[in-house]
């Protein structure tokens, strides 16, 4: 029993809750009457010194009970918010509808998202911080701690140096796995597809490497910036690659591109490669007078006004860089990916019909060596390729070399600008290359004569050949008048077509 000024035992108990936000009193003995000042004693010495209502005191008093009620009520502490990690390149959702004339295209369908090297993935937002509140004993309450979300950089993924952020250090799919509080961020330069490319899947476009383990469906495309591979068959399709292409089946009245194939792709190499160095260079002169002055960061209006002066002195060059590659471009966007010509337009800021600031110059310079990168990926035969089974009423065109390994091709157009093996036979369209070709059987009795045409210094080799065939080498043409077996075709010193 609690004890009183006079050492008399009290007739009531106090007690204190475990998170001290409340304290109660209850009847010790059987009266109908408490004194206010010996239920207030009663607190005290319980160490209650917050938060006493009155009007609830006095009603015990006049009505006691054996049953806890509560006279002392503490502020509760106000909770922070918790960490939580903003993903970012789910925002990239598609959009499936055209904003002008409201019509989906249920073949854009695909969820499938991609991300570029460098490309921020995900950020981490620090816990918001929490309010004290106050025991009915008088101490602070402190607010329980809110939760801190930490990330963990997994394959392809580069954490910046406070861990915060999250960027990827290639082009592919980039995913999530929560551990509890951690955050773990993966970037796949593989996307592999476990089917059918279909209407319910959507078209495929990927900026990385895609595995197709059915087939390409009728009027589906998949596009990739790194290769692609379909264990099935292309069946009124279109791929376009940045790598090789790989079908294990048949192509069937469908279009190919491997890499980058269009007459001047070389001059284009030489063009970015001249425009991406002269920005390497002044992006060198903008750090050190960064550092210079000072400065973390420049001004927008500042560093605008600085890029000007630099192009109108040192950087002279650039502007009329610019001004060639966009002229050149504009008459070969068809034909040209995506990715190239987005860089070639990024340009424009340079001419100052788009703003310019430090951001977009660093996007610029990350996209000129990217699309110089996709260009050097396609020389020669360890770049872009196709390799294929067989293919009939199909486009073929490739960037490397072209390998047919199955039966042949039937009114098929191959241009490559690599070498064209064909293990079996071809009937029917034309060969367009900048190598050698070799086929087993060229033509046929019925059908359209095949053309087979190749670069100067190139050579034809067909095991068999039908009546009909033409055969090309650089200028020199020749229609073949008869059957012909094991030969080759190619010019002499004489700059002559020579069958031998």
């Amino acid at each position: 029993m609690h004890q009183n000024q006079d050492n008399k035992p009290s007739s009531v108990k106090v007690t204190i809750a475990r998170d001290k936000l409340t304290a109660t009193v209850s009847l010790l003995g059987s009266q109908d009457f408490v004194a206010v000042d010996e239920i207030y004693q009663a607190l005290d010495t319980a160490g209650v010194k917050f938060g006493i209502e009155e009007e609830a005191v006095v009603r015990f008093s006049v009505s006691p009970s054996k049953e806890p009620v509560v006279v002392a009520r503490g502020v509760p502490p106000v909770p922070g918010c918790d960490g939580y990690a903003e993903v970012l390149f789910e925002k990239k959702k598609p959009m499936f509808s055209d904003a002008e004339t409201d019509i989906v295209d249920f073949r854009e369908t695909s969820t499938l998202i991609s991300v570029e090297a460098g490309e921020k993935l995900v950020e981490v937002h620090p816990p918001g911080l929490g309010m004290e509140g106050i025991a009915v004993t008088g101490e602070a309450v402190e607010p329980p701690p809110p939760k801190e979300i930490k990330l963990q950089a997994g394959r392809g993924v580069v954490l910046d140096p406070d861990g915060t952020r999250a960027f990827a250090q290639i082009s592919g799919r980039p995913w999530i796995k929560a551990i509890g509080q951690v955050r773990i961020i993966n970037c796949e330069p593989v996307y592999v597809h476990n089917g059918d490319v279909d209407i319910k899947t959507g078209n495929i476009r990927f900026k990385g490497d895609v595995r197709i383990l059915g087939n390409v469906c009728e009027t589906m495309e998949v596009h990739a910036t790194g290769g692609i591979e379909v264990n099935g068959l292309a069946t009124m399709a279109r791929l376009i690659s940045g790598g090789k292409i790989v079908v294990h089946g048949n192509v069937i009245s469908s279009r190919l591109r491997a890499g980058i194939l269009f007459p001047g792709a070389k001059k284009l190499g030489f063009m970015m490669a001249d425009i991406h160095s002269e920005l390497q260079e002044m992006a060198k002169v903008l750090d050190l007078l960064k550092s210079r002055n000072k400065l973390t960061s420049f001004d927008p209006d500042v560093f605008s006004r600085v890029v000007l002066k630099l192009m109108d002195s040192q950087f002279g060059k650039i502007r009329p860089m610019v001004k060639s590659i966009q002229a050149f471009v504009k008459n070969k966007k068809e034909e040209l990916p995506q990715e190239i010509v987005e860089a070639v337009n990024s340009l424009s800021c340079f001419s100052g019909i788009r703003p310019l600031n430090e951001q977009i110059f660093n996007d610029v310079v990350r996209g000129t060596a990217d699309a110089l990168e996709m260009i050097d990926r396609n020389k020669g035969e360890d770049g872009a390729g196709a390799i294929i089974r067989s293919a009939v009423s199909s486009v073929i065109q490739c960037a490397g070399n072209v390998t047919v390994t199955g039966q042949g091709c039937v009114n098929t157009n191959i241009t490559a600008g690599g070498n064209v093996y064909i293990k079996g036979s071809f009937k029917g369209g034309e060969i367009l290359c900048e190598g050698s070709v070799e086929i087993n059987e060229l033509g046929s009795s019925l059908g359209a004569p095949p053309v087979v045409r190749v670069a100067d210094g190139s050579t034809i080799k067909i095991r068999k050949a039908h009546e009909g065939s033409v055969l090309q080498v650089g200028n020199r043409r020749v229609t073949l008048t008869m059957a012909m077996e094991s030969f080759r075709a190619r010019l002499n010193k004489e700059d002559q077509l020579e069958l031998y």
